[in-house]
């Protein structure tokens, strides 16, 4: 299982802070419509319907929002927000003078806040209605005139500038979601190694806790340690060791599933996560990985070197429910393998059993 390729689509955090901001952006919308209604000689055909629609509209943000109608955080529900906001904003414009309306610049707001953090095809969509809807407003206000050439082309010579405003901040918008999916990557991969490090692991780990206990499913967590590691970087350097430690990851994926996440846990340490499997079928995943170290060696220096590991590994949920307690059981696994000769794979019941037998023996 690779780390999650986000791309352009929002994490968990940058939903939290979109949805702060397009709160606001509803609030300042709903504001700037009343601002107008309270402006003295300011056109409105219908001022009951106008009202209403923004007391609809107040009682959808505080009902969508606040109320915890829908408490999930998601693309999908920024998205019928915004299709609201443009419902909204074509039955003002409609009655405050259509396309000489001083509010049809409104459509603003919502075509920038999508195309910063919705995409371009929920953008194109979206302008592509709005301009539907501009198109609807131009007819109400000039009749069948409205499809002549040069009426036609001078209505859309005023609608140009929001068709511009979309393309140039879907530029925007994609040029700031790669560079935080890159500052992403480099937070959350290990330098020497490439491996995602222990921050984007433990997130791993907590979501596929929270898969599992829902489809009450098992999977399990292994720690990895290389033996004999010290003496190579003592005799021959760290850049030897460095090469080793790399030479290492390489056996280990050769090991492992495709499924499962690999993570540097530091130093000469790694840990992995093997979805979807119970005690053999980790254990199975485990030995092979021991085996796949062992079995292959590195050239340092015109030298033929090779270490090998000690696996620990525990299983979900039969040795811990929580992401820290199944490393803390890999963990002592892991060091109870290598008190008892290292190249070792360890179950954390089989650690029972042989700290068992150590005691029994002191």
């Amino acid at each position: 299982m690779q780390p999650s390729k986000t791309g352009s689509m929002p994490n968990e955090v940058e939903l939290r802070g979109f949805n702060r901001s397009l709160a606001e952006i509803e609030w300042l919308l709903l504001i700037l419509i009343l601002a107008y209604l309270v402006v003295p000689g300011a056109r409105v055909d219908d001022p009951v319907l106008v009202i209403g629609v923004c007391t609809a509209f107040a009682l959808f943000v505080l009902g969508f929002r606040y109320a915890n109608l829908l408490r999930l955080e998601a693309r999908w529900k920024l998205t019928l927000e915004t299709w609201v906001m443009i419902a909204v904003t074509a039955i003002v414009v409609w009655n405050t003078g259509r396309i000489d309306s001083p509010l049809i610049n409104l459509y603003l707001l919502t075509i920038v806040f999508s195309a910063l953090t919705l995409g371009k095809v929920v953008t194109l969509l979206e302008v592509g209605l709005i301009a539907a809807l501009y198109l609807h407003a131009a007819h109400g206000q000039l009749g069948a005139d409205v499809f002549a050439y040069r009426t036609f082309s001078g209505v859309m010579l005023n609608f140009a500038p929001f068709v511009l405003v979309a393309y140039l901040t879907s530029l925007l918008g994609a040029d700031m979601s790669i560079a935080r999916a890159s500052m992403r990557k480099l937070s959350e991969t290990d330098d020497l190694t490439g491996l995602p490090n222990m921050r984007a692991f433990m997130a791993a780990l907590e979501r596929q806790c929270r898969k599992a206990e829902v489809a009450g499913t098992s999977f399990g967590v292994m720690m990895i340690d290389a033996d004999g590691l010290k003496p190579i970087n003592d005799e021959n350097g760290h850049d030897a060791g460095n090469r080793m430690i790399q030479h290492i990851v390489s056996a280990i994926h050769r090991g492992v599933r495709s499924s499962d996440l690999v993570a540097r846990y530091g130093g000469d340490e790694f840990v992995v996560l093997v979805p979807d499997g119970d005690h053999d079928t980790v254990g199975m995943v485990a030995e092979r990985v021991r085996q796949s170290v062992s079995n292959s060696a590195v050239d340092i220096d015109g030298a033929s070197m090779s270490v090998t590991v000690s696996i620990g590994f525990a299983i979900y949920p039969d040795n811990a429910s929580d992401p820290d307690g199944l490393l803390s059981r890999a963990d002592e696994a892991l060091y109870a393998g290598k008190r008892a000769g290292r190249d070792h794979v360890l179950a954390y019941e089989m650690q029972e059993d042989l700290s068992a037998s150590e005691a029994e023996g002191s």
